[in-house]
This record gives structure tokens, C-alpha cells and sequence, in this order.
């Protein structure tokens, strides 16, 4: 596929996704083999100990999978996923980045993991399943 197809599904990814734009949440990357998400962090990402939420983690790691599965064209939804938090975070900003892992007809794989951009500082990884509804 072309890099303008990707750019195309990431601007509509960013302009028609109230839950990325309600969580601060832009899809910043993608193509044939990764997606990349960035989270900016604001009070309301924040748990109560005043580190980031662990939900906007997975959430970030989810959508960057689900921008990737979905660069194929066709809808999908997630079936199960599995996430592990490594470290908490008080940084600015964090990362989502998603590689495919196999791509089937009906099923697709993929994983992901969640970086301050910063640092480079592992914070949480997740493998993502995604049911392919046509």
C-alpha cells in the first residue's frame, strides 16, 4: 500500500475517534509493518498515586494494534488481549508502538508496548487479538 493510504487512515483515525481525542490520543505513524500512537499526559490521565493510569496505558497500546490490523482495509474488534505493567510513569507524554504479529483472514496478532518517547523507558507490553468482522 502506499504511505499516502497510511497517512489517510491516520488523520481519519485522529479526526473520527472521540474516545483518542477525549483521552488525548494521536495516531502518529503508520505502515505496512507498525502503527505508532502518543498519549499526551494531562490531570485526568493521571491515577491516584499521580502517575499515569495503567488504563490509558493499554488503552495506547490497544489502539496502536487496532490502527495496524485495520491498515488492511477492513473492520475489526478485539477478542481478548493480555497486558503486563512494567513501571510507572510520570512523564509528559508516552508512546504506544504495535507490531504485527501474524495477519490472518479472520484473526489477526499483534503486540505492543508502551515507551516514554523521552527516554526510551519500557513502561508496559501487551499482545492484542482482533476478530475481522467482513
Amino acid at each position: 500500500m502506499e504511505n499516502s493510504v497510511y497517512t489517510a487512515q491516520v488523520e481519519k483515525a485522529n479526526e473520527q475517534n472521540p474516545f483518542m481525542k477525549h483521552n488525548g490520543i494521536r495516531a502518529i505513524w503508520l505502515d505496512e509493518r507498525q502503527a505508532r500512537v502518543e498519549a499526551q499526559i494531562g490531570p485526568g490521565s493521571l491515577n491516584a498515586m499521580g502517575t499515569v493510569h495503567g488504563g490509558l496505558m493499554m488503552a495506547a497500546a490497544e489502539i496502536a494494534c487496532g490502527l495496524l490490523v485495520r491498515s488492511d482495509g477492513r473492520k475489526y474488534v478485539t477478542l481478548d488481549s493480555s497486558f503486563r505493567f512494567l513501571r510507572s510513569s510520570t512523564a509528559e507524554r508516552i508512546e504506544a508502538r504495535a507490531e504485527r504479529v501474524k495477519g490472518g483472514r479472520a484473526v489477526s496478532f499483534a503486540r505492543a508496548q508502551v515507551v516514554e518517547p523521552d527516554t526510551g523507558r519500557l513502561l508496559a507490553e501487551g499482545d492484542f487479538t482482533f476478530y475481522c468482522l467482513e
